[in-house]
């Protein structure tokens, strides 16, 4: 995970890391029939911070993808362990495991800094990776998301736990509905399976409780990023 958000692409996600002081400098690409009065007060915004600017005439020229047209390169953002987690923690935490979509991973970021869960808990192996474009679909979040690693996601349970923390897992297939949840005073780990399997047998026994997402019977499930957008809000309501 060495150098996560060196490279910050787009509007939003700069802005962002601007206003978390780890920009360093900026790379803008001189589209001047596409520049929006949103960026424009960026780049004032950047100029004002002393930032060193670089402005791309030539599209041959840009080093970065096409679809942004202002880069930041930036501090790295610091990423933490299972050794030193337990001073970061809020009320309500998200644990991936092993979604394997960058694009997922990035909706769930943004929605997860929307709906107050300040930490991620992501799989060092077999999962998806921080990249510049997580950075980017996040449109911003990763700036309000401590994120955590782990190895074991059995270890992980039981020391949360053992921190005061109910474990609630999304299982499509669980009779306890999301909505009837009485969350009360509890600090919550909501921990959401890969895309294509969810949560295994042996995972879902370690839990809490293992609640669904009511809906028609005209679809057979949801995306994994929507499903945890919604029970994340549903959770930021009841909190």
């Amino acid at each position: 995970m060495d150098g996560v958000g060196k490279i910050v692409e787009g509007v939003n996600a700069l802005e962002a890391a601007l206003n978390s002081n780890r920009v360093r400098k900026v790379f803008v690409l001189d589209k001047k029939s596409n520049k929006s009065n949103k960026l424009s007060v960026l780049i004032e915004n950047i100029k004002k911070q002393n930032i060193d600017i670089e402005i791309i005439q030539d599209v041959k020229l840009w080093k970065f993808h096409a679809r942004h047209n202002i880069v930041g390169i930036c501090d790295e953002k610091k990423i933490y362990d299972e050794k030193n987690f337990e001073n970061i923690l809020s009320e309500k935490i998200l644990i991936l495991n092993h979604f394997q979509d960058t694009n997922n991973l990035g909706a769930v970021v943004r929605s997860a800094a929307a709906f107050d869960f300040q930490t991620i808990f992501l799989p060092k192996k077999r999962s998806v990776q921080i990249t510049e474009k997580t950075f980017a679909i996040s449109s911003g979040g990763m700036e309000f998301i401590n994120i955590v690693m782990y190895n074991s996601i059995f270890s992980l349970i039981k020391k949360l736990q053992n921190l005061g923390f109910w474990i609630i897992g999304l299982d499509m297939n669980s009779s306890n509905e999301i909505k009837d949840l009485d969350l009360k005073n509890q600090n919550i780990a909501l921990i959401v399976g890969s895309e294509g399997t969810g949560l295994s047998n042996e995972i879902q026994k370690k839990l809490d409780l293992i609640i669904n997402i009511s809906m028609t019977n005209n679809m057979e499930s949801l995306n994994a990023s929507v499903a945890s957008a919604i029970a994340m809000h549903e959770i930021f309501i009841k909190k």
